[in-house]
């Protein structure tokens, strides 16, 4: 295993020279002590803490090029002055973007100060600096602890952040009432299924944010238990990382859907993990990613403010922990098998990968298959003209003896006469509810997928009404050229183009080649079709057409 150690140190070192630059020091200010975001031209208590945290803990790392710089205590100070002029009097902070006398907010605020406040109480020399700051951060402790306890939640993750924050709090302040409201939150049971997922599906923010609570937990609490979710939600991960190193948030059901952040927000936790339990392909990704990592531009240049990536979130734990202490050493590491075909049932999706190559397939999203070659997205859709209900949202996820089965059905018709008068004309006011269906019709779509050689076959077929009008939309990244055997063009965004021939390529800039089969053209309706999606303004899009009963196939391959 390489030297994680010297890295996060290094990562820290930067941090720290950044934060001194960023915070704002002028007592005029109303930022004076904390960042502000120049992005939103305003800043919150997070900031504040934040910066305190990481002087905090640059002065009790021995390792660190500021340890025992007395300017950190003071820096730190300020922070914490800051943060506690935008306490509320219930002791709850606002998180301006959304919510006020945010319990949820005061949590994740406790969590990001509390290992530093425990490292601190660990390592003081008794200095006067050093007594005055810590009484500081105590009464701003005690002050949270009131702010969780008087509050609630409103996501299944804040649960687990409200516990590892009033685990921190007991810890530091002996508080009894902390433990036990703690305990009733653990009662609820950890949301993490036999897959390894929690609820809200979110592999680019909060499955990471409830590992680092449950590690917390397990840290501050002795609740090793704990850790089997851990283990199980980044295994899981392994079948969520792209061929680019990104990790895929296509099924999230929060705001980080459709992003494909850098899968090195993983770091700490793999890091941590591999430490803490041994295990040989934890350490092998946390040595990947550190490698990626010094293989790059500095720390620095990769954010301007801020590293992007948490390096050191667990630092304090690595030097509280003499268990952690004693395995920064070389040990055996293993690759895990990414090459793979995986349905995860309860969250409906599948995920399979072939070396550079990997497929999505998601039920009840009409973005119902992603392919993708390195960095090379493709998107599918589909949509029929069935009473403006036939856009294609699978229903469901079958394993077949070839691959999967999508199926989506809508049953949609007219409405008949009231049974009796109503007393009045306007139509508003009317009991609709008592008309009666007729004329009702029935409309399945089927996609069948069998997964090729980089690439897949998709086998679309229709049931019930007939002459329903349909499309099959492949959306493309803009600016490669699409060709024919007798035409070729330079895409752009919002393109939209309907393939009457059975084979198109579609070649990268990079020489990568997309090659689309079994194109159909029935009609052109189709990028202004009735009740489906509009089109997607930052992408290139090839259509095919059809009419029900429908019985097309498409191939989609990627060839170097």
């Amino acid at each position: 295993m390489l030297n994680h150690y010297d890295f996060q140190i290094k990562a820290m070192n930067t941090a720290i020279r950044m934060t001194l630059r960023s915070q704002c020091v002028q007592p005029e200010s109303s930022f004076y002590g904390a960042v502000e975001w120049l992005d939103k031209g305003y800043t919150g208590a997070h900031s504040a803490v934040c910066v305190a945290r990481e002087m905090i803990e640059g002065y009790y790392t021995p390792q660190c090029a500021y340890a025992g710089d007395e300017l950190l205590l003071e820096r730190a100070r300020i922070a914490i002055d800051y943060a506690l002029r935008q306490q509320h009097e219930d002791g709850t902070f606002d998180l301006l973007e959304t919510n006020f006398h945010d319990s949820a907010e005061t949590s994740f605020i406790m969590q990001n100060i509390g290992p530093a406040c425990l490292l601190m109480r660990s390592r003081m020399t008794g200095r006067e600096q050093e007594k005055e700051l810590f009484g500081l951060l105590m009464h701003f402790v005690d002050r949270c602890a009131d702010g969780i306890l008087i509050g609630g939640f409103h996501t299944p993750n804040h649960r687990w952040v409200l516990s590892a924050a009033l685990s921190l709090c007991y810890e530091l302040t002996g508080r009894e009432d902390c433990l036990s409201r703690m305990n009733r939150l653990l009662d609820e049971g950890i949301d993490c299924d036999e897959e390894g997922e929690y609820t809200e599906r979110s592999a680019g923010i909060y499955n990471i944010i409830c590992d680092r609570a449950l590690i917390t937990l397990a840290q501050t609490r002795g609740m090793t238990e704990l850790y089997e979710y851990v283990e199980r939600n980044l295994r899981m991960i392994y079948k969520y990382i792209e061929p680019d190193m990104t990790i895929n948030t296509i099924n999230s059901t929060r705001q980080d859907v459709g992003t494909a952040p850098d899968w090195r927000i993983y770091f700490s936790t793999y890091l941590y993990m591999a430490l803490q339990t041994g295990d040989k392909e934890f350490r092998w990704i946390a040595d990947r990613m550190l490698e990626q990592s010094e293989s790059q531009s500095s720390i620095e240049e990769q954010c301007p403010i801020y590293p992007p990536l948490p390096y050191f979130e667990f630092m304090p734990f690595w030097l509280l922990d003499e268990k952690l202490k004693n395995t920064w050493t070389t040990q055996e590491t293993q690759k895990p098998y990414f090459d793979y075909d995986k349905f995860f049932e309860n969250s409906g999706i599948v995920r399979a990968r072939q070396g550079h190559f990997s497929l999505t397939l998601l039920e009840n999203r009409p973005v119902f298959a992603k392919l993708q070659y390195d960095t090379h997205t493709v998107y599918l859709r589909m949509a029929g003209t069935f009473y403006a209900q036939g856009q294609f949202v699978a229903e469901s996820i079958e394993r077949t003896e070839n691959g999967y089965r999508m199926t989506y059905r809508r049953r949609w018709g007219y409405k008949g006469l009231l049974p009796e008068k109503q007393g009045t004309a306007d139509w508003h006011k009317m009991d609709h509810s008592k008309r009666p269906d007729v004329m009702m019709q029935d409309f399945v779509f089927h996609v069948d997928v069998t997964i090729e050689e980089q690439g897949a076959a998709f086998h679309v077929t229709t049931e019930g009404v007939e002459n329903v009008l349909t499309k099959f939309e492949i959306l493309l990244q803009p600016g490669g050229l699409f060709a024919t055997d007798d035409m070729q063009m330079h895409t752009h965004t919002g393109d939209y183009v309907y393939q009457k021939c059975d084979e198109t390529t579609y070649a990268y800039l990079d020489h990568t080649k997309l090659v689309i089969g079994g194109g159909c053209w029935k009609n052109s309706y189709g990028e202004h079709m009735r009740g489906s999606l509009p089109v997607d303004q930052t992408s290139f899009f090839v259509a095919m057409t059809s009419q029900t009963p429908m019985d097309e196939t498409f191939t989609l391959r990627f060839e170097l």
